[in-house]
């Protein structure tokens, strides 16, 4: 009786240990999910950046021109003072 109880209990243990080798495994691989999709994230955010970057300087070269040619219309309408 003894023996079959101890039988049970260590095939109870080796269950456990396995089913908590399993959970932990499980936490690593969803913590290995996690880190790719965080390293593809901010690889997605720095391209973001960069085109922003690039639309910003665009405008800004646009407003220049738009603010150079706003000016000589404007000398080519207005009479000089004088």
């Amino acid at each position: 009786m003894i023996l079959l109880a101890q039988t049970r209990q260590a095939d109870r243990d080796k269950m456990h240990a396995l089913a908590d080798a399993e959970h932990r495994e499980a936490l690593n691989q969803a913590n290995i999910d996690r880190q790719e999709t965080a390293v593809q994230q901010t690889t997605l955010l720095v391209e973001l950046m960069r085109q922003n970057t690039q639309l910003t300087e665009t405008v800004h070269q646009l407003l220049e021109r738009v603010e150079a040619l706003t000016a000589d219309v404007h000398k080519h309408l207005v009479p000089a003072a004088g």
